[in-house]
């Protein structure tokens, strides 16, 4: 959630969701690198955690496979209607699933910047986010 207040920040009818969600379930908050995890919201906090063939942490290591992150809160930005325009998106690519900003706080880095095409490898898939989910080849940086 990238906010170490958030039992304070949530309205009351998220955090009932919240709780909702976690009744009998065995429930991970990966921890990320701005906050130690919602401390007061039940389940375990851990820097990272496999799961079968995946392993879910906040920073993406290049060198790991089956590997599900966060942190880079990717965006693409394409063109509709003669108007450049900019959406969250996923990135994956045959080992890596890196995940999309959820709110307004976190900026968003573009996918055609050299840290995630270090580590999407291709061709790449970028999905927008929105009303509609949109595949889209991962944009890469222009040649110079």
């Amino acid at each position: 959630f990238d906010a170490p207040t958030l039992q304070t920040a949530l309205p009351d009818s998220d955090l009932l969701t919240l709780t909702t969600l976690q009744a009998g379930l065995d429930w991970v908050w990966i921890e990320g690198n701005h906050d130690p995890g919602p401390i007061h919201l039940g389940g375990q906090h851990m820097a990272e955690f496999a799961c079968g063939p995946l392993l879910f942490r906040h920073i993406a290591d290049p060198a790991s496979s089956g590997e599900v992150s966060g942190h880079y809160h990717p965006k693409a930005q394409i063109s509709l209607r003669g108007r450049a325009r900019s959406f969250a998106c996923f990135l994956l690519d045959e080992t890596r699933l890196i995940l999309p900003a959820y709110g307004t706080y976190t900026g968003g880095l573009r996918c055609d910047h050299p840290t995630l095409n270090r580590l999407i490898k291709k061709p790449g898939l970028a999905i927008l986010t929105g009303k509609n989910a949109q595949p889209i080849p991962m944009p890469r940086p222009k040649a110079t």
